[in-house]
């Protein structure tokens, strides 16, 4: 998608109702960890390939848990660390984890690291607390929250724009990938549904224009999911009974996977 489309695709986004939304995507899973916790580290000065984020980044929806941070073998971290040649993994994202816990993520970071993952933004916004007032609370609670989300997005662009700075200093060799995140709902006409996705794309917009202006890859997961949100006949995603809601399937983190891997080449 070129710049210019998703400057228009922006313009028709209702915007406080569209952040609030869109912060439910990663709020579902509540944020037991302690971030940072790496569950496969090679030796510091060995680490060729880093991973670094949040709960999509962790794998959480995948299963299998291997620590508690909720790391997934069945995460997309997982699954490009089994590539042939990859080596000297450290898997450091964490479930709950912020763009200030990001950067307490980067000490296995090396001049001799390769490549770097990263998914990280929606937790900013405090999700479990916005979660709770959209889905759980009145009309008037979640637009309340829908106000306070929209405070803290100014801030959530500085501390993107800091964390990939840090990220950029403390591995300058490195090809750094940051991902978005997937729509929820597939084709929706429910107004609300509507505005979630619409609120996912303006998230990954910011996302975008702070990793590609860092001079970052930006993987957009949009179209690796078409077909597959929630409504459809094979969603990729976790839907509301799960405990996992909002997160990807295994399938899901395959397209992940898949998506990151055309990007690097």
């Amino acid at each position: 998608m070129t710049t210019t489309s998703r400057i228009r695709r922006q313009m028709s986004i209702l915007g406080a109702t569209a952040l609030i939304l869109a912060t439910a995507l990663v709020g579902a899973v509540p944020a037991q960890a302690v971030p940072g916790g790496p569950t496969q580290t090679a030796a510091t000065s060995k680490v060729a390939y880093a991973a670094l984020g949040d709960s999509y980044a962790a794998g959480v929806g995948g299963g299998g848990y291997l620590d508690t941070c909720l790391t997934s073998p069945a995460g997309y971290p997982s699954l490009l660390s089994a590539d042939p040649g990859v080596r000297h993994v450290a898997l450091l994202a964490c479930s709950g984890a912020t763009t200030a816990d990001v950067t307490t993520q980067l000490s296995a970071l090396t001049r001799q690291t390769k490549l770097i993952t990263i998914t990280v933004g929606g937790n900013d916004l405090g999700v479990d607390v916005l979660a709770s007032a959209c889905v759980a609370g009145t009309v008037d609670d979640c637009f309340a929250a829908v106000a306070v989300a929209q405070a803290r997005l100014p801030q959530l662009a500085a501390d993107l724009a800091s964390t990939f700075a840090a990220i950029g200093a403390a591995a300058p060799k490195a090809t750094v990938v940051v991902t978005g995140y997937p729509l929820l709902f597939e084709s929706p006409t429910d107004p609300r549904k509507v505005a979630v996705n619409q609120g996912i794309m303006l998230l990954n917009d910011l996302i975008e224009a702070t990793a590609t202006g860092a001079g970052f890859l930006f993987v957009d997961v949009e179209s690796a999911f078409a077909g597959h949100g929630l409504d459809s006949a094979d969603p990729w995603i976790h839907g509301l009974a799960s405990p996992e809601a909002f997160h990807p399937t295994v399938a899901g983190y395959e397209a992940y996977a898949a998506a990151i891997r055309a990007a690097i080449g």
